[in-house]
């Protein structure tokens, strides 16, 4: 029992240093220096690692051990596409099934989402954990009242590799901010807060609220295209053709 119980520490550990962009895409995982800086044996690590490879966030090849899953910009237009068909199916049920406790809930995520500042190339690593949890909670608080299980599950699958992926991207913004001014194009930080403002989020929110499936489709559809071309731009600024470690 004990060894189970460290081996979800240390699951959980690993995988919000994953999601927070602290070990990052491609980056070895060594069982040994994991035990030790974790506090922990090769075992538990070793389970943790096996449980974050069958979620996609670890890979791993024979004799080469484990490594972050690397990010590349073909997967983030999947799970893009994936977002916007499972979040939009999710909306409209919501709209259809949601009762006064789900608006309540709408309203209270809008409200402090409203109150954090949007990421941009100066903000500090706690500002953006504010404004990701935010962000996640009024976007599940926009779609769970639909009461399906399933599509919800696949959600949050899609939301966290998500995550991982937007957090990898912020964290480049002020080097890419930085070529672009050297550039003269100072867009990019724009680009962003376009994507990750509050506007956009109040109007899915009134849609939804005043029950108007089609208008909340075609914007929860338009949202989802406008992150994911801010974030594939912010991405192709640097000339690459996909997002990896040495990026």
């Amino acid at each position: 029992m004990a060894e189970s119980v460290k081996s979800d520490s240390l699951y959980a550990a690993l995988r919000s240093r994953i999601l927070n962009g602290r070990l990052r895409p491609g980056q070895s995982l060594r069982l040994r220096a994991l035990a030790e800086e974790l506090g922990g044996s090769a075992t538990p690590v070793r389970e943790a690692l096996n449980r974050l490879h069958a979620e996609n966030f670890v890979t791993t090849e024979a004799n080469k051990g484990f490594r972050v899953a690397t990010v590349t910009l073909e997967e983030l237009e999947d799970l893009e596409s994936a977002r916007a068909a499972i979040e939009t199916q999710l909306l409209l049920r919501s709209i259809d099934k949601g009762e006064r406790d789900w608006e309540a809930r709408l309203v209270s995520a809008h409200y402090r989402l409203s109150k954090c500042e949007v990421p941009n190339s100066f903000s500090q690593s706690e500002a953006i954990d504010l404004w990701d949890a935010a962000h996640t909670e009024f976007h599940f608080a926009l779609i769970d009242g639909a009461a399906s299980l399933w599509l919800m599950n696949f959600a949050r699958q899609v939301n966290a590799q998500l995550q991982r992926y937007r957090r990898h991207i912020i964290l480049r913004i002020d080097h890419l901010n930085r070529s672009a001014a050297q550039n003269g194009n100072g867009s990019l930080g724009v680009l962003s807060r376009e994507a990750l403002g509050i506007d956009a989020h109040t109007a899915l929110m009134q849609a939804a609220l005043d029950r108007d499936r089609s208008k909340a489709e075609a914007l929860m559809l338009d949202h989802v295209r406008l992150a994911k071309d801010a974030f594939l731009k912010l991405a192709k600024a640097s000339g690459i053709s996909g997002i990896d470690a040495a990026a």
